[in-house]
């Protein structure tokens, strides 16, 4: 069973990698590195409309099946 866990880092914090995937233009507030044995389940504290993004989520695709999640408040 593979136990790596889902990374969470402050916007300002996350590696600078994962947050030029970001379109969002200035409104992110988390980052999340969902590994591959999460990336099909679904995490509520994670959607729209929750305390991670509050406004939207968007998913950014690895290509070793990991997501890159992040959260903004527009």
């Amino acid at each position: 069973m593979n136990t790596e866990p889902i990374k969470v880092w402050d916007w300002d914090d996350a590696p600078e990698e994962y947050r030029a995937l970001s379109q969002n233009g200035g409104d992110e507030d988390w980052v999340a590195l969902v590994p591959p044995h999460y990336s099909a389940r679904y995490i509520s504290w994670m959607e729209s409309g929750s305390s991670f993004g509050c406004c939207s989520v968007y998913d950014y695709p690895l290509p070793d099946g990991s997501i890159v999640r992040i959260g903004a408040h527009a």
